[in-house]
């Protein structure tokens, strides 16, 4: 994997966000994350014997294909985003093998130095051109900020993209202690870093998430998906919203209670007071 300071340059936004380090990759526009059940061990085992089986076959045209085919076949077809394709092809990679991308890719383990990527749903020219919202939505330093405090694949992939959510809390972040924030706050300070990511697991842990719904991102800007505002209407008469109805909206939350709606914001402060707390 080339430097990030190479990749930087290069990147729409000035920051890239698909590759980071050995842990912290990114594979949600190839519907990474579009499955039925997205608990981190089952994802991590279906990648995992994904990218076994990839390893014993030949590299060849009609091999590469037969996989691709009996993965979609042998894999649970029901999908959160019907139209949201989930590529086959997705698996570990790297040194280690500790991080998410493509099996068809040139560097990927095996592939000794040819690009296999054409035989893929997206095809070659998609992966080297297509980037998600969030590299030009969201300001450099919040880049910087989650790219640095994230620790491993799954809870990096699941907050890149939810450029709303991101932008909605360290915009507040920023207001609350009356700085910009970067990355030298993530990597100076162990307990900003803390709150920062626990900011980000709030993505795939959140409690006030249906369990019928799903953590994933649908980040196209076709509106098929678009997220549902939180109704509070049963809760409280009027017009009652909460002041972190962004954030709410963004987590995918539904309230039964206001008892709910206070424990969510609780969350939510205690982060922000923590975060102040390590900034004076």
């Amino acid at each position: 994997m080339k430097s990030l300071d190479f990749m930087d340059k290069t990147a729409p936004g000035g920051v890239y966000l698909c590759q980071v380090n050995e842990n912290v990759s990114c594979g949600a526009c190839c519907g990474l994350y579009n499955i039925p059940d997205l608990s981190f061990n089952k994802l991590k085992k279906m990648l995992s014997d994904r990218t076994e089986e990839f390893l014993k076959i030949a590299r060849e045209i009609d091999a590469i294909v037969d996989f691709g085919e009996n993965m979609i076949a042998a894999e649970n077809k029901i999908r959160p985003y019907p139209e949201f394709y989930h590529c086959p092809y997705i698996g570990f990679i790297g040194t280690n093998g500790t991080r998410v991308g493509c099996l068809l890719h040139p560097a990927a383990e095996g592939n000794n130095g040819i690009d296999y990527r054409g035989l893929g749903y997206y095809g070659s020219m998609t992966c080297n051109i297509y980037f998600c919202p969030s590299y030009t939505v969201l300001s450099d330093n919040f880049k910087r900020m989650i790219r640095t405090a994230s620790q491993d694949w799954y809870s990096y992939g699941l907050i890149i993209t939810e450029s709303a959510l991101v932008n909605a809390f360290l915009s507040e972040t920023e207001k609350l202690i009356q700085r910009k924030i970067d990355e030298e706050d993530v990597r100076h300070n162990p307990d900003f870093a803390g709150a920062v990511r626990e900011f980000i697991n709030l993505k795939a842990y959140w409690p006030f998430r249906p369990a019928s719904d799903t953590p994933a991102n649908y980040f196209f800007k076709d509106n098929l998906y678009a997220k549902k505002d939180v109704d509070y209407s049963k809760i409280r008469s009027g017009c009652f919203t909460s002041r972190y109805d962004t954030i709410f909206k963004e987590l995918g939350s539904s309230f039964q209670s206001d008892t709910e709606i206070g424990k969510a914001e609780m969350i939510i402060e205690f982060l922000y007071k923590r975060i102040h707390e390590y900034c004076k």
